[in-house]
């Protein structure tokens, strides 16, 4: 008789603790919480013979953490790139992208500003 309580229908019962041990986590590992932080935009896929400048080299950027999973070393490891393949002489408006978010542990909020302006110049001769 016992024995037909666990065996009967085992795949139902295994789902269902396994979800309830994915809610009972997401209840008690913590609340998540705004964090601010400011980084430096990293300029990628640079072509040779190129100059790039930005018109901002800093962007600020909000995030929702869950509190208790969150370390210091897992947000300074965030980092912020805009690419510039592709781009010649001009002036460009970008998005920068934010880079080695941890998905379920950390969210992108808000990236201030949400677009940077890129001037691309010839590179003076025998300059990168």
């Amino acid at each position: 008789m016992l024995r037909s309580v666990f065996i009967e229908d085992w795949q139902y019962k295994l789902l269902a603790f396994l979800m309830s041990v994915t809610l009972w986590f997401l209840l008690n590992l913590g609340e998540r919480v705004p964090i601010a932080i400011e980084r430096q935009v990293e300029l990628v896929d640079q072509e040779q013979g190129y100059e790039y400048r930005l018109e901002r080299k800093r962007v600020k950027i909000r995030l929702m953490a869950m509190e208790r999973l969150v370390s210091e070393e897992v947000i300074e490891k965030i980092t912020v790139r805009v690419s510039v393949k592709g781009l010649k002489e001009g002036e460009y408006t970008v998005k920068p992208h934010v880079h080695h978010l941890p998905a379920f542990l950390v969210s992108l909020e808000r990236i201030e500003p949400e677009y940077i302006k890129v001037r691309v110049l010839k590179a003076p001769s025998g300059g990168h």
